[in-house]
């Protein structure tokens, strides 16, 4: 019984440490020197194992199942699949460049949003979501706080915005 209630405590506390140390680290370079930071790459691993156990439940679904179990089992299979395909976009494909002329978003769609420094009307910083939006006057960028190399970000942003972390809402 304590097993049951503790060891998902600990499994999260244990990843919410690991990608947050992880956010710690330098971010990749490219060849001209800008800043690419990504998630780590726990979040596109998770994605291909959720996506595994919804394979896994589908052919359950259609081999093992019957009736009601089987519609069940097939739609949680489903989600499973479309689930992990989004976290393995968003830790595989989606980054952020830190350039000299501004800041650039590739979401996991492939799309491209920039935003250059001297556009930057607002900083806020989500407790509950971990994001820090970024904000012009017609685009929004979203930074999760597990991006290896947000410490840089939000130091670039400082220097740029005259803003400290602290008036961003960012913990220390």
């Amino acid at each position: 019984m304590i097993l049951k209630n503790i060891l998902p405590v600990i499994v999260v506390t244990l990843v919410m440490g690991l990608l947050l140390a992880a956010s710690k680290n330098k971010p990749k370079k490219d060849e001209i020197g800008n800043s690419i930071l990504q998630l780590p790459k726990l979040y596109p691993i998770i994605g291909i194992l959720v996506i595994i156990g919804g394979i896994g439940l589908i052919i359950f679904a259609f081999f093992f199942a019957n009736g009601t179990d089987q519609v069940l089992a097939a739609v949680c299979s489903l989600i499973a699949i479309v689930v992990g395909l989004l976290l393995f976009a968003k830790g595989y494909i989606s980054h952020i460049k830190l350039t000299d002329l501004g800041i650039i978003e590739t979401t996991m769609f492939a799309k491209q949003k920039e935003i250059k420094w001297n556009e930057i009307k607002d900083l806020t910083f989500g407790k509950t979501s971990l994001e820090l939006k970024i904000k012009s006057a017609d685009k929004n960028i979203k930074a999760h706080m597990h991006l290896v190399g947000f410490d840089e970000l939000v130091s670039k942003l400082e220097s740029k915005t005259g803003k400290t972390r602290s008036q961003i809402g960012i913990p220390e």
